[in-house]
């Protein structure tokens, strides 16, 4: 099912990427096209060994609403789609080896949500909004992500009230890493973004591979991952150093 050019754009500039999507006139609501394309690209960019991480952005004036509920439903074949195509996006990002960089603004509500909790570092304008609403719509989900982002409590208050929450609200929470003004998310995200691609690339690769693979594990399991990471380190082969 090939994604519209119109509804997600790919760039790259000094060693990382952007994909930004695209289709602003429905909030950049998540077609299943653009869920197998953005897990496309997520391949494209982990195979390009000139590129040392992503920025996830969407065309104003949010950043993703969600799901495209317009979809939900129908026959058996349109259900399975919404299925699948879902699951073929968040396999993409869980597995993505490289670090993703939210640009967020305007709204990140339910599955846009569930995107930004996928990214490792999370930069926000000051009036960007935040909901998990699936429980309006008779579904649910997202809350596995958001407790492992901002601890149980909160989590479960969130989800089960189906309220929005803005940026201070998520940055107290430890949602977010940093908050802006409106209008620079993207300026600051690429300068994170330089910033990584600055590093060397084996270490950077190795820090992501033990946030993706750790991710939802108990501490024993955590440890003794990085544990296993430090072995390839000082044991295996190369120094460390290169790009």
């Amino acid at each position: 099912m090939p994604t519209p050019a119109s509804e997600l754009v790919l760039t790259s500039s000094d060693g990382y990427a952007v994909v930004t999507l695209d289709r602003g006139a429905k909030r950049n609501a998540l077609s299943f096209a653009m869920r197998r394309g953005l897990a496309e690209m997520l391949a494209t960019i982990a195979a390009d060994d000139t590129l040392a991480c992503a920025v996830l952005t969407g065309s104003a004036p949010d950043f993703c609403a969600g799901m495209d509920v317009s979809r939900f439903g129908g026959d058996a074949a349109n259900r399975q789609e919404l299925f699948d195509s879902t699951t073929v996006l968040f396999d993409a990002l869980s597995t993505f080896p490289k670090p993703l960089i939210a640009a967020v603004e305007g709204r990140a509500l339910g599955g846009g949500l569930a995107l930004l909790l996928a990214c490792d570092i999370r930069i926000a304008a000051r009036t960007a909004v935040f909901g998990m609403p699936e429980v309006k719509f008779g579904a649910a989900g997202g809350f596995v992500a958001l407790r492992a982002a901002i601890g149980d409590g909160p989590a479960r208050e969130l989800a089960l009230s189906a309220r929005s929450f803005g940026a201070e609200e998520a940055h107290r929470l430890g949602m977010l890493a940093e908050i802006v003004d409106d209008g620079t998310t993207l300026a600051r995200a690429e300068t994170v973004a330089a910033e990584l691609a600055r590093l060397p690339r084996r270490g950077l690769l190795l820090q992501t591979e033990i946030v993706r693979t750790t991710a939802g594990k108990s501490p024993a399991e955590g440890y003794a991952y990085e544990h296993d990471v430090f072995r390839r380190v000082v044991l295996g082969a190369g120094n460390g150093n290169e790009h």
